[in-house]
């Protein structure tokens, strides 16, 4: 069973409560691998909540996919886009597998941020679905369409989905990314 869930504008308290919660259970992780479940466990929250357990899972594995795989610094992973946007996170069987963050930036445009599958994961179509619950959110708000900024070594699943690219390479939090952008479909 599969399903998304969505934290839509938390607050700040919520968003500090969840990132204390990952920071904790992170330094509890014996392996980076390990850090996602280990928050998870240690959270008494549950991953469908809507609320505390699921924002941890997610900002969970924000931390083990950005920081610990790809060296991001952390100061850089958390930003004041956090309580602007809706938190995704999917699920399936039970298990915390991906998250994206979707943020309006104007009234014709979402932006998909963050998007991340833990390793485990990897090459089961969860990206895809992930995209798909944030155009979802970009066409409820009536966006016309939707842009990211996509790290280069995964720019060739984001054209499978659509997207073209409309910038040249550029650095972001020392990766080099394009951005993207989708027209979306009008209801």
């Amino acid at each position: 069973m599969c399903e998304c869930y969505r934290v839509s504008k938390p607050s700040s308290d919520l968003v500090a409560t969840a990132k204390r919660h990952v920071e904790t259970g992170s330094d509890a992780a014996a392996d980076p691998s390990d850090i996602i479940d280990t928050v998870v466990d240690s959270t008494a929250a549950a991953l469908t909540d809507r609320g505390m357990g699921t924002l941890t899972a997610a900002f969970a594995i924000r931390r083990a996919v950005f920081v610990a795989e790809q060296g991001v610094d952390l100061s850089l992973e958390w930003d004041d886009a956090e309580t602007e946007a809706t938190h995704l996170l999917l699920v399936v069987n039970d298990r915390p597998v991906g998250v994206a963050r979707a943020r309006q930036i104007d009234d014709s445009t979402v932006k998909a941020e963050r998007v991340a599958v833990r390793r485990s994961a990897r090459g089961e179509g969860w990206g895809r679905r992930l995209m798909d619950a944030v155009e979802a959110i970009g066409v409820d708000a009536n966006a016309s369409h939707c842009v990211l900024h996509a790290q280069q070594r995964v720019e060739g699943f984001y054209d499978k989905l659509g997207y073209r690219t409309v910038s040249d390479p550029f650095e972001e939090a020392g990766i080099p990314h394009v951005k993207m952008e989708r027209a979306l479909s009008t209801r």
